[in-house]
Parts: C-alpha cells; sequence; structure tokens
C-alpha cells in the first residue's frame, strides 16, 4: 500500500457508494493511476494491473473493517460494481436495498470529479 496515504477507518455508520468511490479515487491518485470519468469503465482499462487490485483491496479493507478478497476486483471489475458489492459487504441488514444506480452521465454524485 502506498505510504502517501494514510488509512482512516470507518466508524460503526453506514458506508455508501459515495463514500467509497471516494476512496478509491483518493487511492487512485495517490497510486498515479488515471481516474476514470465513466463509473462502468474497468480497473484495467484505467491502468491498474493485480498488484494494484491487490493493494487496493487492502486499504478498502481497512477503511471498512471488514474481509475482502484479494481478487475482488476481477470479480467486480468495474468501479460501480465494486462500490456496490462492498456496499452490500458492509451493511448485510440493508442488503436487499439498492445500492448503487450508475449515473448514465458519468456523474458519481459526489464522489469527487470521476
Amino acid at each position: 500500500m502506498s505510504d502517501q496515504l494514510q488509512a482512516t477507518p470507518m466508524e460503526s455508520t453506514a458506508v455508501n457508494a459515495d463514500q467509497i468511490l471516494a476512496w478509491i479515487q483518493e487511492w487512485t491518485e495517490a497510486n498515479n493511476l488515471k481516474v476514470p470519468a465513466d463509473l462502468d469503465q474497468t480497473f484495467a482499462e484505467a491502468g491498474f494491473d493485480s498488484m494494484h487490485s491487490v493493494e487496493l483491496a487492502f486499504f478498502l479493507e481497512e477503511r471498512l473493517r471488514i474481509k475482502i478478497d484479494e481478487t475482488v476486483l476481477f470479480d467486480y471489475p468495474t468501479f460501480a460494481s465494486l462500490a456496490g458489492h462492498l456496499v452490500s459487504l458492509s451493511s448485510p441488514a440493508t442488503a436487499s436495498e439498492p445500492q448503487i444506480a450508475a449515473p448514465s452521465n458519468g456523474s458519481a454524485g459526489g464522489a469527487g470529479n470521476w
């Protein structure tokens, strides 16, 4: 994981997709990777390799305080699908509720400059 980022773990409040996307954006920028304009872009298209995938998974695991499989970016290959999956993992009581609607215009509604 990059020494530039210091993980700030989540408190006991519910996390949403915008927060997860903001963390992903923060990590991506700190690691000099391309921040996509489209949340349906894959991590591979944004320049992530297998090492980046593992490092991001560890970073998000620290933030969310939940176990995240190191291969999660392969199972959920887009920014939007990963955020939705992690929201469902972090709040299993509300997993049946819709967690993320990928914006059709490429806007993440407050997640940063996507």
